[in-house]
């Protein structure tokens, strides 16, 4: 029978060994090296109780259609279907005097508050977002990313950046319900 001292390390060695080659083989499976992606042109394997994942088409928009008019030039949006975004469409047809802050968004006060039921605390809006900004009670059209911030309450989007980005400084925007 073998010493008890040698018979631990012989098992601390099995155990090491398995432990390393467990570690390489989950490695190869990891489908990535130093951050850099697989190259690997198979699919992923899905577990056969998964159904496996599809893309399906896009939804169909379920928010309201708006156009704002910039002296005579339509720029089409549509807003959400959020409290915040109904407390607006219920004071449109609204004409507004924005104007540039900060070289990222273009901001108009508005006459009457929002209803912020249900709006998040705050968020990051990108390009393209029409928010509301609810400490000031303004409306915001955002033409450059914003990092987060509290109060900011996304109620849509609009499709053309370059139109508002190239405002004058103080410029008249009429919003209104889409035909």
């Amino acid at each position: 029978m073998k010493n008890p001292v040698s018979l631990k390390k012989t098992v601390r060695t099995v155990v090491a060994l398995s432990t390393v080659a467990i570690a390489l083989a989950l490695a190869g499976c990891g489908g990535s090296h130093a951050g850099r992606p697989a190259t690997s042109s198979r699919p992923p394997i899905t577990p056969s109780s998964e159904p496996p994942v599809t893309s399906a088409p896009a939804p169909k928009s379920t928010g309201t259609p708006i156009v704002m008019d910039i002296g005579g030039q339509e720029i089409a949006g549509e807003l959400d279907t959020s409290a915040t975004s109904l407390s607006l469409l219920a004071q449109l047809p609204l004409t507004l005097s924005f104007r540039d802050f900060g070289g990222q968004e273009k901001v108009a006060e508005l006459p009457a508050p929002l209803d912020l039921t249900g709006a998040p605390a705050g968020s990051d809006a990108s390009p393209t977002t029409i928010g509301y900004y609810a400490p000031d009670q303004r409306l915001v059209l955002y033409y450059d990313h914003v990092g987060y911030f509290a109060g900011i309450v996304p109620i849509g989007t609009y499709e053309d950046t370059r139109a508002i980005e190239t405002q004058s400084i103080n410029f008249t925007v009429t919003l209104r319900e889409a035909d």
